[in-house]
């Protein structure tokens, strides 16, 4: 009895675990289905940490944009300095852009687009003193404050306004940190020595999310309407 009792179970947790399995490989391919884009991104820059040649070839010096190589501006944003530069910004890259991309796709990739080349070339100009750029951090600002915009506007517009209101807070929080980065020099979760802080990359980022954020809102409220008053005409 107890042999055959232990079979059982030993039968029983097998299929368990197999279940498990499929369910978190069904998981993982929703998740890929859904954000695609953000998922390889994200991979790529943690496969990058791996290889400090390919870091080198990669990087974006301001001096290189004199002579066209454009080409790293969006390079740029998937190298880090340190693992622990890498691991942070993959983190809000993978759990913000995840979001984004799965729900509002087409916001997603203008924010990804025009955050890749605005944040260097701002902080090229506004802090001349540095060589090089590095990093999601931006990226990342840039792909929360999307995620927050929209659901501030979406809950809104459905009534919800307890989850608005929480959007809404945390669209006022990331301000918040930014002003405190920028008044202290230096970002207030990452601590590392490896590289300058630059909280005008977040600041760039924040504002290109709220501005694509803004534009949807703008073409969802006026888009529909002009549309019906040319039909009628």
């Amino acid at each position: 009895m107890s042999a055959m009792g232990t079979c059982g179970d030993r039968d029983h947790n097998g299929r368990r675990f197999i279940d498990t399995a499929a369910a978190l490989a069904a998981d993982l391919h929703a998740g890929f289905a859904a954000a695609p884009t953000i998922l390889l991104l994200g991979a790529l820059a943690i496969l990058l940490q791996l290889s400090p040649t390919l870091q080198s070839l990669l990087e974006l010096r301001f001096a290189d944009l004199m002579c066209g190589s454009l080409w790293r501006l969006a390079s740029s944003h998937l190298l880090h300095w340190s693992w622990n530069h890498c691991l942070w910004d993959a983190v809000v890259f993978l759990s913000a852009g995840g979001m984004c991309e799965s729900r509002w796709p087409g916001a997603c990739r203008r924010v990804l687009f025009w955050s890749a080349g605005l944040i260097p070339l701002v902080v090229m100009v506004a802090a001349p003193e540095l060589q090089c750029y590095r990093g999601l951090s931006g990226v990342d600002s840039a792909l929360f404050a999307l995620a927050a915009a929209m659901l501030l506007q979406e809950e809104w517009s459905s009534g919800r306004r307890v989850i608005a209101s929480v959007a809404g807070l945390a669209v006022v929080c990331q301000f918040l940190k930014i002003a405190a980065e920028i008044h202290a020099g230096q970002t207030l979760f990452v601590s590392d020595r490896s590289f300058v802080p630059v909280p005008l990359a977040h600041l760039t980022g924040a504002a290109v999310g709220s501005a694509v954020a803004a534009c949807c809102a703008v073409k969802q409220h006026w888009g529909p309407s002009r549309t019906d008053n040319r039909e009628q005409t």
